[in-house]
């Protein structure tokens, strides 16, 4: 039995992931939906595969205030249900490690112009990156197509490893 949303950031949420764009990822095999316990979603990104590295990454998004306010995500380890270990984020050439940043914010969101938390004190952002702004309109699918383009570009390299 699924519960019913009652809060309208949830509802909106539940309405934004049935919508075309989030389904079309689904059906592509981008993205699945694992788990939500409001305000918390849990959504897994496929990458591409490379040697010992897992095939999907699961994030933890908070989606309080969706859609006005942007979701903020952080890497998950759905298993242990904590932070994903450092040990074993995404790697790469320049731009993974760039957004996948344990310094930035001790890990806890991901480096990138279309998270809540990351946006904060970054004002040149809108005008140097207007593409990866927020936006209610485009919902959540936006900010799941900038990370599965991150794990499926030739810049992703695998896992930062032990």
């Amino acid at each position: 039995m699924v519960a019913t949303a009652t809060l309208p950031d949830e509802r909106a949420f539940h309405a934004d992931i049935e919508a075309g764009a989030f389904q079309l990822g689904v059906c592509m095999g981008k993205w699945r939906l694992v788990e939500t316990h409001w305000p918390i979603a849990y959504i897994a990104v496929a990458a591409s595969c490379r040697d010992g590295a897992p095939q999907e990454f699961c994030f933890r998004f908070d989606c309080s205030g969706f859609p006005s306010a942007a979701p903020t995500a952080m890497l998950w380890d759905y298993e242990c249900k904590q932070a994903l270990a450092v040990a074993r984020w995404p790697n790469g050439a320049s731009r993974v490690p760039a957004v996948f940043r344990p310094d930035w914010k001790e890990g806890s969101c991901l480096y990138l112009p279309c998270d809540r938390v990351s946006i904060e004190g970054h004002h040149n952002w809108p005008s140097e990156y207007p593409s990866l702004q927020w936006s209610p309109t485009r919902g959540i699918a936006m900010y799941l197509e900038e990370i599965h383009s991150l794990l499926n570009s030739s810049d992703y390299k695998g896992v930062r490893g032990g």
